[in-house]
Order: C-alpha cells, then sequence, then structure tokens
C-alpha cells in the first residue's frame, strides 16, 4: 500500500489554495492547511508532510518557528517559502533557516506545478 503523500500549506492567506490544491493532486500529494504552529505539528503528529508551503505573509511568529523545528525533526521534508518580492528581510530569514527554495510571489505563482512536481518527484519512492 503507498503512503498518502502530503504538502501542508503554512500560512493564512487564503489565495494561492485552490491553485495549490490542484497543483499538488496533479503532483499526487494531498494538501494539507496549517494556519497555526499547533495546526502544524498537530498535522505533522500524524504524518510529516513531502513538502511545506510557507507563506512569508503569515504570522511572523509562527513560520519561522516552525522552520528551525522542522529542520531539526525531519530533513526528508522539503521546504519552499514565498512571498511578497519587496521582503528582502523575510526571504533571507527563510532561507537561512534552511529552505531549499525561497520564491517571490510572482515567482511561485508563475511556477507553481512545476515547483510542486519538482519536489513530489524528488522524494517519490
Amino acid at each position: 500500500m503507498t503512503e498518502d503523500r502530503k504538502v501542508f500549506v503554512l500560512g493564512q492567506n487564503l489565495f494561492f489554495l485552490p491553485r495549490i490544491m490542484n497543483a499538488a493532486n496533479q503532483a499526487g500529494l494531498t494538501m494539507r492547511l496549517t494556519n497555526t504552529e499547533a495546526d502544524f505539528w498537530n498535522a505533522y503528529q500524524e504524518q510529516s508532510p513531502t513538502l511545506a508551503l510557507v507563506d512569508l505573509e503569515g504570522d511572523p511568529d509562527v513560520w519561522p518557528k516552525v522552520l528551525e523545528e522542522l529542520k531539526t525533526r525531519n530533513s526528508e521534508t522539503k521546504l519552499v517559502a514565498f512571498g511578497p518580492h519587496s521582503d528582502i528581510k523575510g526571504m533571507e530569514l527563510a532561507r537561512s533557516l534552511g529552505c531549499d527554495q525561497v520564491l517571490s510571489k510572482g515567482e511561485f505563482s508563475r511556477d507553481m506545478p512545476q515547483v510542486i512536481a519538482q519536489y513530489a518527484d524528488s522524494t517519490a519512492s
């Protein structure tokens, strides 16, 4: 039996969710929205994600803590952060916390299906 592979979305902005869900489904992943640190870790206890997408416009008290902790718990989860191109500090922080890729919202919007498929393919067994 094949394990259901997940993509977690960490953030509160609902704008990208339908497109993320569609791209995730096409890549063989199931999407799960998490808006808080507790949501993320409750979902993580059920199953660690193949990919975590982090909205840098999300709660600035949540996403850095989750990224820092996630890298110590499971180096297999791929991390992709996205945010406003003008948020240089947020993007640098995401990189320093171990994100595999950090994109502007425009890049993420344009390349979303390929980005999700790339990380789904790289972790498929």
